[in-house]
C-alpha cells in the first residue's frame, strides 16, 4: 500500500511539474556539430521556429556575431527530436563559448566526447547564449530543466570574463563579451543552487564558475604577480592540497605535485570561507584548482582534456566517478 501511495504521489508531482513547464528541451543536429545541441523551445513554437529565433537573435548581438566573423553560425534548420528522460544519468553537457564548439574542428570537444564515451556518457553541447530570446520566466524554467536533465555539466575554456562581473575595472582583460558571461553566470548559479549535478570548470570555465560563486580574479598574472612561473602555453608543477573529498589528492598517492599544462594569463583569487576549497597551487601562489566543499564540483585552471596523457584521462575519469557518487538517485531506483 505504501509503495502504491508513493508511486501515485510521484506521478502527480511529475504531472504538475510537466504542466508548469514553459520550455521543452530538444536535441538539434544541424549537420556540422560533433554532438547534439540542446535547444530550448517555447510552448508556443516548433523546434524549427525556436532555431530560427535563436539564430536571428544572435545577429542582434554585435559582440557575439563578431566571434562568428560578422554573421550568425551556419547551422541548418533540421534534425530535431525531444530530449527523452530515460538517459539522464549518462549525459554530459558542454557549454559552448567559441565558434569551433559548433564544428568538427574543436579538439577539446573531440577529446571530452571520447573520454566521456569511454565512461559510458553521451555528450551534448549547449549553444552560446542559448536562452537568447526567452523571457525571464522562460529562462528560469530552462535553467531548472538543465539541472534536472543533466547530472554533469562542463564549463569549458575560452576568453576572459568581463571584470565588472567581479567588481573591477578592465585592466589587461581581453575579448570580453558580457552577454556570454551573463548567460553562463546565471546558468552556473542556478545549476549549483539546485544541487542535482556535478560541475567541472576548465580554465575560463573555472574562472567564470568562481565569479558566479562570488570570487574575484587576477586580471593579468605577469603584471600583478610576475613571471616566476610561465603560465601562458607552458607546463609546470602544481602542489596538491588536502581537501574534504580529495579528488586530486587521490590521484597522486604519496606525491605532492602534478605536472600540468598551462594556457592562461588570469586566475581566481581564492578566499577562505566560501563554497570552495583550495585543491592546488603553482609555486608562485596562483590558484590552480578548487573543489566544492559539498563534493559536487571541481574547477581546474589547467586543461586535462588537452594533456594527451594518462594523467589527463585519470582526472576526467575521477570526475565521472565523483559525479556518479554524488548524483541523486532517480525515482526509478528509489522504488526498486
Amino acid at each position: 500500500m505504501r509503495f502504491f501511495l508513493l508511486t501515485i504521489l510521484f506521478l502527480l508531482g511529475s504531472s504538475s511539474a510537466w504542466a508548469a513547464e514553459l520550455i521543452r528541451l530538444y536535441e538539434w543536429l544541424p549537420g556540422r556539430s560533433q554532438a547534439p545541441l540542446i535547444l530550448p523551445v517555447k510552448a508556443s513554437e516548433s523546434p524549427e521556429e525556436a532555431a530560427r529565433r535563436y539564430l536571428q537573435n544572435l545577429t542582434n548581438q554585435p559582440d557575439i556575431v563578431e566571434l562568428f566573423e560578422g554573421k550568425a553560425p551556419e547551422l541548418s534548420i533540421q534534425n530535431f527530436k525531444p530530449l527523452n528522460d530515460t538517459t539522464r544519468e549518462s549525459r554530459a553537457l558542454l557549454i559552448a563559448n567559441l565558434p569551433k564548439d559548433y564544428t568538427q574542428d574543436s579538439l577539446r570537444v573531440t577529446n571530452f566526447k571520447k573520454i566521456f564515451a569511454d565512461g559510458g556518457h553521451t555528450s551534448y553541447i549547449l549553444p552560446l547564449v542559448a536562452d537568447i530570446g526567452l523571457s525571464q520566466s522562460e529562462s528560469r524554467d530552462f535553467h531548472k530543466q538543465i539541472a534536472e536533465k543533466f547530472p554533469f555539466m562542463v564549463a569549458m575554456g575560452g576568453d576572459d570574463v568581463a571584470p565588472h562581473f567581479y567588481g573591477q575595472e578592465n585592466f589587461h582583460s581581453g575579448r570580453t563579451i558580457p552577454a556570454r558571461d551573463q548567460f553562463e553566470i546565471r546558468l552556473i548559479k542556478s545549476y549549483v543552487a539546485q544541487g542535482k549535478g556535478f560541475l567541472l570548470g576548465i580554465c575560463r570555465g573555472s574562472q567564470i564558475s568562481s565569479v558566479a560563486l562570488g570570487y574575484k580574479m587576477i586580471q593579468d598574472i605577469p603584471f600583478h604577480i610576475g613571471e616566476k612561473v610561465a603560465h601562458s602555453d607552458h607546463w609546470h608543477n602544481i602542489e596538491i592540497k588536502d581537501t574534504q573529498h580529495q579528488l586530486l589528492r587521490s590521484l597522486v598517492g604519496a606525491e605532492k605535485s602534478l605536472h600540468v599544462n598551462s594556457l592562461h594569463h588570469q586566475s581566481v583569487i581564492f578566499k577562505e570561507g566560501g563554497p570552495l576549497q583550495l585543491a592546488a597551487q603553482s609555486p608562485d601562489g596562483i590558484t590552480e584548482a578548487t573543489e566544492f566543499k559539498n563534493g559536487r564540483g571541481l574547477l581546474l585552471q589547467f586543461h586535462p582534456e588537452l594533456m594527451n596523457n594518462n594523467l589527463g584521462s585519470k582526472i576526467l575519469w575521477k570526475v565521472l566517478e565523483q559525479k556518479n557518487k554524488v548524483m541523486p538517485r532517480t525515482c526509478s531506483r528509489l522504488f526498486l
